[in-house]
């Protein structure tokens, strides 16, 4: 079926439903060349899509309506829950840190366990977007301990925003730890708050290696907003092994699965 420039609604969601059905993902911009139509008309579609049950919308496209998709919980609710797993998490990041490197610390529960975990010997620098956490490492460790500036969020108290774009623009971090708000082979790692979307992206494209941090409850998760794929990734901490389809999607992509002891 020839698709192009087609004025028919329903042949344009035959094909999309074709796309999610082979990929599971599905981006705005491939459509917009599929289907040979504007980035409205392919947004409309979507949404009409999505109020029909087919599809979920996330970030730069839609996954299919079977994947697994949440509400992000509050930041005590998170801070009680799994916490042995997280410590595991916690534990196995903070061993790939040397002495005297630079370590980004991004926000999140399980974050704060790779400060709790980080050895008091730790010489380095700190550079961190989480109050919480440049709070821990001042009393507990002798690093030296910097918080990038701009806007903070209520809960969690995470710093995000331009400022803290372009403040981090400045260094070049050996290895960073990403939180994370779901973790799938369709679209990737997603997260719920659009400004730490894109300053995750910013700590990726700085550091040398840049590991997302993601307990198995996050497996198969899709958040609202995409940061990215697994290709600019050092890999996974977690504290179990995923499925084989996405322990392969990660490791055809160059990454590896680290998974915590207990």
């Amino acid at each position: 079926m020839d698709v192009a420039h087609s004025a028919i609604p329903a042949e344009r969601w035959s094909v999309i439903e074709q796309e999610l059905a082979a990929h599971e993902y599905v981006r705005t911009v491939d459509l917009v060349e599929r289907l040979d139509v504007s980035v409205e008309t392919v947004r409309r579609d979507l949404a009409v899509m999505e109020s029909r049950g087919v599809l979920v919308r996330v970030r730069g496209g839609a996954v299919a309506s079977g994947q697994k998709t949440r509400v992000e919980s509050s930041y005590s609710e998170r801070s009680q829950s799994g916490q042995r797993e997280k410590a595991a998490i916690g534990r196995a990041a903070a061993a790939m840190v040397p002495d005297d490197s630079t370590v980004v610390i991004d926000v999140g529960t399980t974050a704060l366990h790779v400060v709790r975990s980080l050895s008091t010997s730790f010489e380095g620098l700190l550079v961190t977007n989480s109050l919480p956490a440049a709070t821990l490492a001042s009393e507990r460790l002798t690093c030296g301990v910097v918080v990038l500036g701009g806007r903070v969020r209520r809960g969690d108290l995470a710093v995000s925003g331009m400022r803290s774009h372009e403040f981090l623009q400045d260094f070049r971090p050996d290895v960073a730890f990403l939180g994370s708000g779901g973790i799938s082979t369709s679209a990737g790692l997603t997260d719920f708050d659009y400004d730490e979307v894109h300053l995750r992206r910013v700590i990726i494209e700085v550091s040398a290696h840049a590991w997302v941090l993601a307990d198995a409850t996050k497996f198969g998760t899709v958040a609202p907003f995409r940061v990215g794929g697994f290709d600019d990734l050092a890999g996974v901490v977690t504290d179990q092994q995923p499925s084989a389809e996405l322990r392969e999607s990660i490791v055809a992509a160059g990454g590896d699965v680290i998974v915590g002891a207990p």
